[in-house]
């Protein structure tokens, strides 16, 4: 029986193999965390986005503020974040307060809200992935709205 030392043996190739697996697979994990959190912040800043634009709508009610400056202040909230989501589309309506998922009143335009009637600011869209051939998705629907009471008189 003949024993040999374990230094005479080389294992380079088995050390290369074994770090492209690691190191491919941390690459994929890391990749992965970086699109979600692209996803969160851009979520984050639509949420702020509708807060901010509802707000505006209700403190302007029957002032005559018209629908396209409730649609400027929300896409200018949105700080060029926007043009990470296809289909971008803002919509302003009535709704009743407290209602969940906010739906339209029929017949009725956001800036006729009376007095502690809803008025809602909405983000529809579609939010694209950069690394989607990587991750294995490729975009994700997003439905952002907040509702306010209107302040008018």
């Amino acid at each position: 029986m003949i024993l040999r030392d374990r230094k005479t043996v080389s294992r380079k190739g088995a050390t290369v193999v074994e770090t492209a697996f690691v190191l491919g697979s941390f690459m994929l994990f890391m990749i992965g965390i970086l699109e979600y959190g692209r996803y969160l912040f851009c979520m984050h800043v639509a949420t702020n986005a509708v807060a901010s634009a509802a707000r505006y709508a209700a403190v302007h009610t029957g002032d005559g503020t018209t629908l396209s400056q409730v649609q400027t202040q929300c896409t200018n909230a949105m700080a060029s974040q926007n043009s990470m989501i296809t289909s971008y589309t803002v919509n302003v309506f009535a709704a009743q307060p407290g209602v969940s998922p906010p739906t339209a009143i029929s017949g009725t335009n956001w800036n006729d809200a009376t007095f502690g009637n809803g008025i809602c600011v909405q983000i529809t869209g579609t939010y694209s992935f950069l690394a989607s051939s990587l991750i294995g998705i490729s975009s994700v629907p997003i439905n952002v709205s907040a509702v306010t009471t209107s302040e008018a008189n």
